[in-house]
């Protein structure tokens, strides 16, 4: 057999051909789902232009007709850019909660912890505690506190937010189902309200020449969070990407959506990836087969943790301060509602779940309540019930499309099978009963013809 060997150097340099070599081949590719997939190819050209081109044509055309001429209801650029950031925290729920099969109800607390190390680690805070250090930061020279640049923040934060995934999943490796639930929906109670309490810090310790003293420390800032926090930024430059920069922090956002889709979907189609799907199938059976479910499971709440915490650490950037309130338990909820809606187990499905319910809850909603405040003041305002609408669609799609908008082949074949056995089940019930009635050929159950009741220990003619 003949063939051609590829030799493939390690390192950096192998990686950065890899990509090359990916981007190259990229528009051979694109003729070629164009000439077999035509409609579809199409389709998603546009989507993809459209996402491109929206947060600059809408910031400048569209922002100042909506305001000037006539009111649309069409994402602004902070709702735009908290549709990438939910869009991000859906894509690392959709690890654990798609890939490997694990409900995680706590899952805001990763979103906490990222957002409060770009609050240590970008803001003067821990200034009043004597630590001064700057690099690279966005602030004049001799500023008090620790300032570094978002990019290594976020570095920060996945290794931080990753390190609490593992020590989440260590106490629950034996738990399935509810209780795995139940376990994780109080870790994500607990750490805002940890976050909340650390205002006001009294410790004290004497060991030998070990000698520490802490009087009413501030080590969170309380009810009152951590502000200012520093932007994104770029050093020379001198783009920032905060509340204020428009378009600029949306176009952020679509980049870290970006490298999230493609380490997700690199995770998806990896080892580790097939073991998630193994696990979540059956565990047993996995576990028979060689899988180590204790490594998967630690790896799954990690790696989806990491994803929070670089929407938290962009969330509180962007918004230069982080506060207890950002991170109610309804966060988890609603990200989770994205996953299922979306289609859980697909990325692209998480992503469309996020980008609808982001929409509807800080733009619909509110856009058709101040419609009805114009027409019927004495009308509710639907805004004030987002939930309740969100439990309606969740119900309405369990009924009628349970599998979610875009959902994984994978699962939509597992639902698929489950109701081809469910019809065959009761065909066979039926079946049975139809068994049951029918009498002997030739002989009917009642009248003249009818067969003798049979006495015990009578023989039969066989």
């Amino acid at each position: 057999m003949s063939g051609a060997t590829e030799t493939v150097s390690g390192g950096i340099g192998g990686w950065l051909s890899y990509v090359g070599g990916t981007f190259a081949a990229m528009p051979g590719q694109y003729r070629r789902a164009l000439r077999q997939h035509r409609g579809s190819t199409i389709f998603l050209t546009v989507m993809f232009v459209s996402i491109i081109l929206y947060p600059a044509v809408g910031h400048y055309f569209i922002a100042d007709f909506s305001r000037n001429v006539f009111p649309l209801p069409f994402p602004d650029d902070t709702v735009s850019t908290f549709m990438m950031i939910f869009a991000i925290m859906a894509i690392g729920l959709n690890i654990v909660a798609g890939f490997a099969g694990l409900l995680d109800l706590g899952y805001v607390a990763f979103y906490a912890i990222g957002a409060y190390t770009a609050a240590f680690l970008a803001s003067p805070h821990f200034g009043a505690l004597g630590i001064n250090l700057t690099f690279l930061g966005h602030v004049g020279p001799g500023a008090s506190g620790i300032h570094l640049p978002f990019w290594i923040i976020a570095i920060v934060a996945v290794i931080v937010v990753a390190t609490f995934g593992a020590l989440l999943g260590a106490p629950t490796l034996r738990l399935r189902g509810d209780y795995l639930a139940i376990v994780t929906l109080g870790f994500g109670e607990i750490v805002p309200l940890f976050f909340k309490n650390l205002s006001s810090v009294t410790f004290s310790l004497n060991l030998g020449p070990i000698n520490i003293q802490l009087q009413n420390e501030n080590w969170t800032g309380g009810v009152q969070g951590i502000n200012p926090i520093d932007p994104p930024y770029i050093p020379g430059l001198d783009w920032v990407f905060d509340a204020r920069s428009g378009p600029m922090a949306v176009y952020l956002g679509l980049f870290l959506l970006a490298i999230a889709i493609l380490v997700a979907r690199n995770l998806e189609h990896s080892r580790i990836g097939r073991a998630w799907g193994a696990l979540r199938e059956d565990e047993t059976a996995a576990e028979m087969m060689g899988v180590n479910t204790v490594r998967t499971k630690l790896l799954a709440f990690a790696l989806g943790a990491s994803f929070a915490g670089v929407a938290g650490s962009f969330q509180a950037s962007y918004l230069g301060a982080s506060t207890s309130d950002f991170f109610d338990f309804s966060i988890s909820i609603l990200v989770l509602i994205m996953v299922i809606l979306g289609g859980i187990g697909n990325i692209w499905g998480a992503v469309l779940g996020a980008f609808m319910l982001t929409y509807v809850d800080k733009t619909l909603l509110p856009y058709i309540g101040q419609r009805i405040g114009d027409v019927a003041p004495s009308l509710p305002n639907p805004a004030e019930y987002n939930f309740l609408i969100f439990g309606v669609i969740l119900v309405a799609m369990m009924r009628f499309r349970p599998q979610g908008f875009l959902p994984s082949r994978q699962r939509e074949a597992e639902l698929s099978l489950h109701g081809l056995q469910d019809a065959d089940a009761e065909m066979g019930v039926e079946a049975e009963l139809d068994n049951v009635s029918i009498a002997p050929h030739g002989q009917a159950e009642t009248g003249p013809d009818a067969r003798d009741v049979e006495v015990p220990g009578e023989a039969r003619d066989l």
